[in-house]
């Protein structure tokens, strides 16, 4: 493990990186007098190659950012990973400045690919860093490819049917990879809470849920996201508190048959941990975890 100094250091490293590669896209945005006609239209069809790269690095820095916010260390292998993104992303406004001169098949279908390995490597490096925080390795990895796992293969194919499209309507394509990072924008968050929520269970619970059909993790997590996000905005509050709790017990009841006394038990360090927290002792979500070198 190398230590939060020096994570908090890589974090500083990357971000400035990212800053710097947008900036180095937004100055490659054509620069003439609009007199002509033809400069105003490849100025916003210059603008919106710059859009779709803007959303890809910006979609990226918030996962990424979210990711690190949740440990304090990180194993030494994801420095290389990180390197590895960093490398590919700085890719980007080279790709970015191509195709604002003229988008061609083979241009966007190079920087498809880019796109694709971007999201293997941080794939990875996320994958990692979430296993790093339970004692089960191989219940983790399920818990993670069953609330990730949907939303990766979607991206994997939409990224695949964009490059094959690249090849008749290449100007289309690339317009379309805007709606990855835009749909992982707002599918993140959601995916992050459920984790959270399913870390937070017992190890009983994990293996319950991992037992349910498909369709039944899939309400179970909603359910959880919800609860989770309701008892981050009571702040402490009790009565908000133990009301979000009572209607998540009754959802799971209802719609998934978990009696209320099985929940209890599934989220019981969960629900000391908060309890202590508003008594004023010091709290940090989720069960304690082993922690491996790496």
């Amino acid at each position: 493990m190398i230590s939060k100094e020096l994570k908090t250091r890589l974090d500083t490293f990357i971000d400035a990186i990212l800053a710097i590669i947008i900036t180095i896209m937004v100055l490659e945005l054509p620069a003439q007098s609009w007199e002509h006609h033809a400069n105003i239209t490849n100025f916003f069809l210059a603008v919106g190659v710059y859009a779709v790269s803007f959303c890809f690095v910006a979609n990226i820095w918030y996962q990424q950012a979210t990711l690190f916010s949740t440990v304090d260390q990180i194993p030494r292998r994801i420095v290389l990973w990180e390197f590895i993104l960093v490398f590919l992303l700085s890719l980007v406004p080279a790709l970015t400045r191509l195709m604002s001169g003229d988008v061609e098949s083979i241009s966007v279908i190079i920087y498809g690919a880019i796109y694709f390995l971007v999201i293997v490597v941080f794939r990875l490096i996320s994958r990692t860093i979430v296993h790093q925080q339970a004692n089960d390795k191989d219940e983790m990895r399920k818990i993670y490819t069953s609330i990730y796992g949907e939303h990766n293969l979607e991206n994997v194919i939409m990224i695949a049917a964009i490059m094959i499209l690249a090849i008749f309507v290449p100007k289309a394509a690339y317009i379309l990879y805007i709606a990855i990072p835009i749909r992982s924008f707002f599918t993140i968050d959601n995916d992050a809470r459920e984790l959270t929520g399913i870390q937070q269970m017992e190890t009983t619970g994990q293996q319950d849920y991992l037992r349910m059909s498909h369709d039944q993790q899939v309400k179970f997590r909603r359910l959880v996201g919800e609860f989770i996000r309701e008892s981050r905005n009571a702040r402490g509050n009790t009565e908000i508190s133990r009301t979000a709790w009572e209607n998540f017990a009754k959802a799971a009841e209802a719609e998934l048959n978990i009696n209320p006394t099985t929940l209890g038990h599934w989220f019981a360090a969960f629900q000391q941990a908060k309890n202590t927290h508003q008594n004023g002792a010091p709290y940090r979500q989720g069960r304690p975890r082993k922690v491996h070198d790496s």
